[in-house]
């Protein structure tokens, strides 16, 4: 239970107290979200079978399919654009 101070204009304070309740989802929030995820895993299996765009561990692992960069992804262990950088078997085979 939390407590609020109220100051009126006599300048006394009153304390109230409430009871902080926890908003739920609604429904609509949650398809939306639900429907942000099936895109996003459209788009990383689209991505997987055109070869466009390479995911990996943090630690450089290439992520051959969907389920190991889903798995990545839910371990927080995929690395994000901004941390990546040129790894030397990619450098070879650009050479």
């Amino acid at each position: 239970m939390g407590q609020s101070n109220t100051i009126h204009q006599n300048g006394k304070a009153r304390i109230t107290e409430f009871n902080p309740a926890l908003i739920q989802a609604r429904a609509d929030d949650q398809q939306a979200r639900y429907m942000a995820a099936l895109e996003l895993v459209r788009a990383i299996d689209e991505n997987l079978a055109t070869g466009r765009q390479h995911y990996r561990t943090k630690s450089g692992q290439l992520l051959r399919t969907l389920d190991e960069v889903v798995r990545a992804i839910l371990a927080d262990n995929l690395l994000v654009e901004a941390e990546s950088v040129a790894w030397p078997q990619d450098l070879a085979r650009a050479a």
